[in-house]
């Protein structure tokens, strides 16, 4: 046998020698002494950085294979592998005075929600005469026409940028439906008052459920071109219906797996508010206290209807 401690050689080499080469590689781990400050930082607080804590998580808790045979393992490894492990599960306790509590009695359905608005925005709203996409795409002929008959005798490598024209000339209106679905159906709040439930739809129908915590909503202004004061907005009226079309501001939103931050999302004047009090409390972002509550046993909602929470 040849065993080769360095880089490997090329395969006709190889073959020529010893016929087949086979190439190992371990990835490298903390031991020993590095276990155990790494371990006190890690419990004293002393990270801060939420990636770095992740690496030295797994770092701590990686397995690596002793001669691979069944080996019986470092008992130091272990114990502080079992140490990192409760570390990493220690739930996360959130500080906040932005708590509302209601002045009257919270009712739930039986899935745990309170809606609190709700909408047909596609109703409210003008999809295909959109002003200024309709002008951009009525420029897509001229740009055809230019690029096929070329009546001015443009060279080819300008006269090319009609053709290229023509397929730019639709995104701002794709962008434009894509938006759509920022416009909110419903927002339901959940009980224990720290979660909502966004639902939404898109132009051709889909139906997108996503959830975020309360304390991530920040008001916009009327004209949606700034922050409004977060706890003196006015946005309701005395009927406890919006005055404008309110535009908020959500640090974090998980959307098809991945977090996209600062996402603006949409709640049309046309909508209807249920629960005026907490709708405003929960725009301005505070958590709400659900400790007065009633559960609605009522059959008054149909089994795994559409909006259920699953």
């Amino acid at each position: 046998f040849f065993f080769f401690n360095d880089t490997a050689t090329t395969e006709i080499y190889t073959e020529q020698i010893v016929g087949s080469v086979r190439c190992v590689q371990e990835t490298g781990r903390v031991h020993g002494e590095n276990q155990v400050n790494i371990l006190n930082m890690l419990s004293r607080g002393f990270i801060q950085s939420t990636f770095l804590k992740q690496s030295l998580k797994r770092a701590l808790n990686k397995n690596q294979p002793a001669r691979f045979i069944n080996h019986i393992k470092n008992m130091l490894d272990e114990n502080l592998r079992e140490d990192a492990q409760i570390i990493s599960e220690e739930p996360i306790v959130e500080r906040t005075n932005r708590v509302y509590k209601p002045t009257y009695t919270i009712e739930f359905s039986r899935t745990g929600e309170a809606l609190l608005y709700s909408c047909e925005p596609f109703r409210h709203m003008t999809i295909y005469l959109k002003y200024p996409y309709v002008l951009y795409e009525s420029l897509i002929p001229l740009c055809a026409y230019m690029w096929y008959t070329n009546p001015f005798s443009i060279d080819w490598t300008y006269n090319g940028l009609n053709l290229i024209a023509i397929n730019l000339l639709i995104v701002p209106r794709v962008w434009y439906w894509r938006s759509l679905q920022y416009r909110i159906v419903r927002l339901s709040l959940l009980r224990g008052g720290k979660f909502v439930k966004i639902e939404s739809n898109s132009l051709a129908g889909d139906r997108f459920v996503r959830w975020c915590e309360t304390y991530q909503f920040f008001p916009l202004n009327e004209s949606q071109d700034n922050f409004d004061d977060r706890d003196n907005a006015d946005f309701l009226s005395q009927e406890g219906q919006l005055k404008y079309d309110l535009a908020c501001q959500l640090e974090d939103l998980q959307e098809d797996g991945v977090t996209t931050q600062d996402v603006v999302i949409y709640f049309l004047k046309q909508g209807i508010i249920h629960h005026p009090e907490i709708f405003e409390a929960v725009a301005k972002g505070y958590n709400i206290d659900t400790s007065d509550f009633v559960i609605n046993t009522g059959h008054n909602i149909r089994a795994m209807e559409g909006y259920h929470n699953f």
